[in-house]
């Protein structure tokens, strides 16, 4: 069985590591139920509908010296850029990785979003919306 182990994955923006980031989620494709229930039916209808490719979320430790990694990422999230393939990548390993698939995109949808303990790190997380594709792995 083919595992992958944590520690060896990274968030990489325009080929540079994010600094710090210690954890992502992406929450993976799913497909609208359209209902098609009409007067008289006994049970419920459905025909699959649109693909909504996903959501993601990023965080790590909060590194304000960070200009191409997490400083970029709030710039990004101002002014609405979108990245497409190549441009962001979410290693799984050192050669594995996602990025969005030709005709999609990740729109950075939260950023700077910090949060401090007395007694620990600051840390920073960062949301984002899949639009137009999915995610391939590519390195495989």
């Amino acid at each position: 069985m083919a595992v992958k182990i944590g520690k060896l994955a990274k968030v990489v923006l325009n080929g540079v590591t994010i600094a710090e980031i210690g954890s992502y989620t992406l929450s993976g494709l799913s497909v609208d139920s359209v209902e098609t229930t009409a007067f008289g039916d006994e049970a419920k209808d459905f025909f699959p509908g649109m693909v909504d490719p996903g959501d993601l979320t990023f965080s790590g430790n909060y590194d304000p010296s960070d200009t191409t990694g997490q400083i970029a990422l709030e710039v990004a999230c101002k002014n609405g850029t979108e990245y497409g393939p190549g441009e962001i990548r979410f290693y799984l390993d050192a050669n594995t990785y996602l990025t969005p698939l030709a005709g999609g995109v990740i729109i950075i949808t939260k950023c700077k979003a910090i949060s401090m303990e007395k007694s620990g790190v600051g840390t920073v997380e960062f949301s984002g919306k899949l639009s137009g594709n999915t995610l391939t792995i590519i390195g495989i």
